[in-house]
């Protein structure tokens, strides 16, 4: 059964990154609201390119400060100058009836302007927090999500802040999902591996300092020691890295590989389907981790539907070990250990028939629960919220 959108106007899309774009909030984006009459507005001049090419609007907000641009904001030219919004570049620009504001944010100067753009338009505002942001637990923003027609979070864990935030009990949770392509992703080849048959290691995602420090550096580390006595192993990443030089030594191992951005999005199947094994880090610096820890990464529904083991490598109380623990998935290291890590990696290589046929079996029980189909209904029902 497809999900059609029965809403007699247009969405209009606020978001600080436009859909398709080659990371998790383009993804996530392009997978829920495929089925929905949309227009999208993104305020993130780094995608003006990107959004440009897919016929999306740019807003940059803020937009540079400087008195300079002042005559720019008075004549409709910008859309912000100092915290003030163009009623006249409003005008201009989104000569289209729409029914809802559906704000996919992870800044508070993006859901200001989004919250903005509903005031004007008098329709309801539906917020998607795609990232938790210290700057949401403002007590002016606080009111802002207390007032909005909806919210959604990311994860479950974000949810329960909020709740807790909020005293707001009608949080919904939607995240990417998993499109039928990836259910259909054949088996990989199996056991004895060999130069002929290389055991791979797979990372798919952006990997980020901040995010990924301390952690993506100890699995690189334990692959190499493992490939001194099981040379047919390989670890090929793919993803951009911020910042670029990020890992640089540490990808000079052998047998490592990182590949750069994926494009177009849907080579990202064909990757999969090559894979053996998907490794997940989360960095376990604290101050890093006391906000991302509430986030989830976009693949993980995909790589649960591909049928291959995961590794998470990564602190416990992370909303995606939570997730793979509650749902009995995968192989988790929660201490920073490269002889647990490495030991686990082998295991799941010595043990890879029966890492797989489990594998298999989550992929068909719990896969009607983060399917893409599943997560556009709930997005098409809050949308609907009235």
């Amino acid at each position: 059964m497809t999900v059609r959108s029965s809403m007699k106007t247009k969405v209009l899309l606020v978001t600080e990154t436009p859909p398709e774009t080659p990371n998790g909030f383009g993804v996530t984006l392009k997978c829920l609201l495929k089925e929905t009459n949309h227009d999208v507005v993104f305020t993130d001049a780094d995608f003006k390119e990107h959004g440009s090419k897919l016929g999306y609007l740019l807003a940059q907000v803020p937009y540079h400060t400087g008195r300079k641009y002042y005559m720019h904001y008075k004549l409709g030219k910008i859309p912000e100058w100092r915290g003030n919004y163009s009623k006249l570049w409003l005008k201009s620009n989104l000569k289209n009836a729409y029914g809802k504001v559906y704000a996919f944010v992870y800044s508070e100067r993006c859901l200001n302007f989004a919250h903005w753009i509903s005031q004007q338009f008098k329709i309801p505002l539906i917020i998607h927090l795609a990232d938790h942001c210290e700057s949401f637990e403002k007590p002016e923003v606080v009111n802002l999500l207390k007032d909005c027609t909806s919210l959604i979070c990311i994860t479950k864990e974000m949810k329960e802040k909020y709740q807790g935030i909020l005293g707001k009990k009608n949080i919904e949770v939607i995240h990417n999902g998993a499109e039928k392509i990836c259910f259909d992703i054949p088996q990989p080849s199996s056991a004895p591996f060999s130069e002929n048959n290389p055991f791979v290691l797979c990372f798919i995602g952006g990997l980020f300092y901040h995010l990924h420090g301390d952690c993506i550096e100890d699995i690189a580390d334990a692959f190499t020691r493992i490939r001194e006595k099981k040379p047919f192993l390989r670890f090929d990443l793919y993803g951009q890295r911020q910042p670029p030089r990020f890992c640089e030594q540490e990808f000079k191992g052998s047998g490592i590989i990182h590949h750069g951005v994926v494009m177009p999005l849907e080579k990202k199947n064909e990757i999969m389907t090559k894979a053996h094994c998907f490794v997940i880090p989360s960095t376990f610096n604290f101050s890093n981790h006391r906000n991302y820890r509430f986030s989830f990464p976009t693949k993980i529904p995909e790589l649960i539907a591909s049928g291959r083991p995961i590794l998470s490598y990564g602190p416990e109380d992370t909303a995606t070990n939570h997730f793979l623990k509650l749902n009995k998935i995968g192989v988790r290291v929660h201490e920073r250990s490269i002889l647990k890590l490495a030991d686990s990696l082998n295991s799941i290589i010595e043990n890879y028939s029966d890492h797989i046929f489990e594998s298999k079996r989550i992929r068909i029980s719990l896969g009607k629960y983060f399917s893409a189909h599943v997560m556009r209904k709930k997005l098409h029902s809050s949308l609907n919220f009235s």
